[in-house]
């Protein structure tokens, strides 16, 4: 089933025109679930029934509720494999299981059933006092740095006319590929928190994790990272070496990089002014 479009063929049309809205509407999701563990009678089965294909606020829904089950699925997956090692190494982690995971639960869709998925999950992410939707606002956050940087992304120009809607729909889906990764990148970062309340090392490992899609997409080295981190003001960085570091992102964090060092020429790294702007959002996540 293609979570992103009703199909009941006996309701009306409500194919929406190929953009994005410049404002997402604020209604609260109304979402109730029974965890009681009895069958709900059957005139209540008919009514959520009508209830789920009914659109547009159903579909709303039930992509709310199935972005949730799958968010739920990523912080449990991520969560075993950080108890695991094997040989006593961790398991690499961020390694892009988030959008593999999302590609299933969310079937192959066509460009309008993206568009829609799109917004419904923008509208979901705008719900911020509550934790999932906080969770997709929070990893919209660097998409959006990435964005003002690169134009790679859902922002100004998407749905010109010489663009078509197919290269349209195509960036619908790289965004969501994107987001995905930020998700794992937070995901992570939650999961090592709990396992790690308290640290002192708290602040430096959340830099780490929170930028190692950046270091991922701009194939920087663990060398890359640390000369970062040591110009930024946050928190103090105690690694006396570029082995040192690595051998820590790797045993401790469980984040793998290919290169020790980078063979670079001196200067800024490409994508540092995102990397820069992440690290004064990060006080507000948690």
């Amino acid at each position: 089933m293609k979570l992103a479009e009703p199909r009941d063929p006996t309701l009306p049309s409500t194919e929406p025109s190929a953009r994005l809205p410049d404002s997402v509407e604020q209604s609260p999701p109304g979402i109730t679930v029974d965890r009681g563990g009895t069958e709900p009678p059957a005139s209540e089965i008919s009514s959520l029934t009508r209830f789920l294909v009914a659109p547009p606020d159903a579909l709303f829904r039930l992509n709310s509720v199935v972005c949730q089950v799958w968010l739920v699925q990523l912080h449990k997956r991520t969560q075993q494999r950080y108890v695991q090692t094997t040989g006593g190494l961790r398991p690499a982690l961020q390694t892009g299981y988030a959008w593999r995971s999302f590609s299933t639960f969310f079937e192959p869709l066509t460009a309008i059933e993206l568009v829609r998925l799109f917004e419904n999950l923008l509208r979901f992410a705008s719900y911020e006092e509550f934790g999932p939707p906080r969770s997709f606002f929070l990893a919209y956050a660097p998409l959006a740095f990435e964005h003002d940087m690169y134009g790679a992304y859902i922002g100004p120009g998407v749905w010109t006319p010489p663009s078509g809607p197919q290269k349209a729909a195509q960036r619908v889906r790289r965004t969501l590929q994107r987001w995905c990764d930020w998700l794992e990148a937070l995901t992570h970062f939650q999961v090592h928190r709990d396992q790690f309340p308290g640290s002192e090392s708290g602040e430096v490992d959340k830099a780490i994790i929170l930028l190692w899609p950046l270091l991922k997409q701009h194939h920087w080295t663990y060398a890359d990272l640390l000369t970062l981190l040591r110009s930024w003001p946050g928190a103090p960085v105690a690694f006396a070496s570029d082995e040192e570091f690595s051998s820590y992102c790797r045993n401790v964090l469980g984040l793998y990089c290919q290169r020790l060092r980078s063979h670079r020429p001196q200067g800024r790294l490409y994508g540092q002014a995102v990397a820069e702007r992440l690290l004064r959002f990060l006080p507000t996540v948690s």
